[in-house]
């Protein structure tokens, strides 16, 4: 395998500050080159922040700012008709045979007398004949009757075993002098999610701030301007790779069990969309994606909701799951026969000589949802996959690393005018920056009024920025992670 001609390699400057020695360190202080330069060789970084785009970049509709650092939400989810056994009694072998009476007990208080209920099979009824209140295997009792007029017929014990769920169906009375029953109510559940702050610091000693090297930067030949251009896109990258990987850190007690060496404070983390998505439909598949797994998996989080539009569903995917995505359903065109009209769209001229390679990015399901697969340039350029790549966690197949392999489904809509997916900030510390202003010459690209520097005795600079961030997500019964996993 050839190497691109390199001369030298870009060297890592790791001690926290920046002055004249770094310069020459860093091989900026260099005799005449053909072009006064550089060339960013290794791609852009822009497209690695969808998430900070999707919310922050949207304005103020895609943030909310808060005064305190924990929040808590509404939220109401699918309205509830099942439940499941606890206990029957083993030694009734034909329970309801002959018209009799059986006792069940069932984990809540949801079932209604004067209801119906129907067994696992989605064909055998009961009715409940009586509410008997609490039983005494921690669930609550009630006395059924088959609805079946046949006397030998009797209930399939299987469908009574504990964990079987049985649902909800509509009451049914006498003609005259019957009771009335009781109704069941839904409240909504809280959620509850948390703030994370970030500081970053950049130094600078002597005369930097004026140092002039021999390169262009964006038409400008002060080194400061490069220096502080790296800062920022570190920043951002960092940040926006914690709004993905953040894990909610306080445990049932309340407590935050992560402190500050310093000053002994708890640090507090928010819950990133990987967790909010793992918590909400979380599934893997192996080598080979199939088309059976990508229909269950959107079909089965679908079905969850009330909603009966059809969907349109975008996931973010990394370039492996794109191939993986390509593959599965060109597998199952061909396993349906159609080889022909599949390569008669492969092959193309251009007018130039023929052209090989159209790929799939849309299915349709069978009750009309389109899912469409989206390049997301995180889960391949982003510091977790260059890891794996280093790492050796690179898929057999595809040589990408395995972090490529990946699709998120993220409800971006909107619910009554406000968007599902926010960014939550704190008032007063959504963004701060402030100078430590020692002898060395703040550099004009801090742009820091004079207001906010603080002073040191020490022949140094240095530029803080404080922020607060969190990720508020209204409804993620729709969202869903779909990971490889080998």
């Amino acid at each position: 395998m050839h190497k691109m001609r390199v001369l030298d390699v870009g060297k890592f400057e790791d001690r926290g500050y920046s002055n004249e020695e770094s310069i020459a360190y860093l091989q900026l202080n260099k005799p005449v080159e053909i072009n006064s330069f550089i060339t960013y060789n290794y791609g852009m970084d822009d497209d690695r922040f969808p998430l900070t785009f999707m919310t922050e970049g949207q304005g103020s509709r895609g943030v909310s700012d808060i005064e305190t650092v924990q929040w808590t939400w509404r939220t109401m989810g699918r309205m509830k008709f099942d439940d499941f056994v606890v206990y029957f009694n083993p030694a009734i072998t034909k329970p309801g045979l002959g018209g009799a009476e059986f006792e069940v007990e069932f984990s809540t208080h949801w079932f209604i007398e004067q209801y119906g209920l129907i067994a696992p099979d989605g064909m055998t009824q009961v009715r409940i004949q009586k509410d008997c209140g609490e039983g005494s295997h921690g669930g609550y009792k009630y006395i059924l009757k088959c609805t079946n007029p046949n006397p030998n017929f009797f209930i399939d014990p299987e469908f009574l075993a504990k964990g079987k769920y049985w649902s909800l169906s509509a009451p049914t009375i006498s003609e005259s002098y019957s009771k009335g029953n009781r109704s069941n109510t839904m409240s909504a559940g809280t959620m509850t999610s948390q703030l994370e702050f970030r500081r970053y610091s950049k130094e600078i000693a002597g005369n930097l701030a004026n140092v002039i090297t021999t390169y262009e930067f964006n038409g400008n030949k002060l080194w400061i301007n490069e220096e502080m251009r790296q800062f920022h896109l570190q920043m951002r990258v960092m940040n926006e790779e914690r709004l993905w990987i953040a894990e909610y850190n306080r445990n049932q007690n309340g407590e935050i069990m992560l402190k500050d060496r310093d000053n002994g404070k708890p640090i507090p983390h928010t819950s990133g969309m990987f967790e909010i998505c793992r918590e909400s439909n979380y599934d893997t598949y192996g080598e080979f994606l199939t088309l059976n797994k990508i229909e269950r998996t959107v079909g089965d989080v679908l079905n969850r909701d009330t909603d009966d539009g059809v969907m349109d569903v975008v996931l973010m995917a990394g370039k492996g799951f794109l191939q993986d995505f390509d593959q599965a359903i060109r597998m199952d065109a061909k396993s349906e026969g159609f080889i022909t009209p599949l390569g008669d769209k492969m092959i193309d001229d251009d007018g130039e000589g023929l052209q090989y390679g159209r790929y799939f990015r849309k299915y349709k399901t069978v009750d009309g949802h389109t899912i469409t697969a989206k390049h997301c340039a995180f889960f391949d350029k982003g510091t977790i996959a260059e890891a794996a790549k280093k790492n050796g966690m690179i898929h057999p197949r595809t040589g990408l690393p395995i972090t490529s392999h990946q699709a998120a489904f993220i409800d971006f809509s909107s619910y009554k005018g406000h968007p599902n997916v926010r960014l939550v900030r704190q008032k007063g510390q959504i963004y701060k920056a402030a100078v430590l202003k020692g002898l060395t010459p703040v550099p004009a690209s801090w742009g820091v009024p004079d207001s906010n520097f603080i002073s040191t005795e020490i022949d140094m600079s240095r530029y803080e920025i404080k922020s607060s961030i969190g990720l508020q997500v209204d409804n993620s019964t729709k969202m869903f992670l779909l990971q490889c996993k080998l």
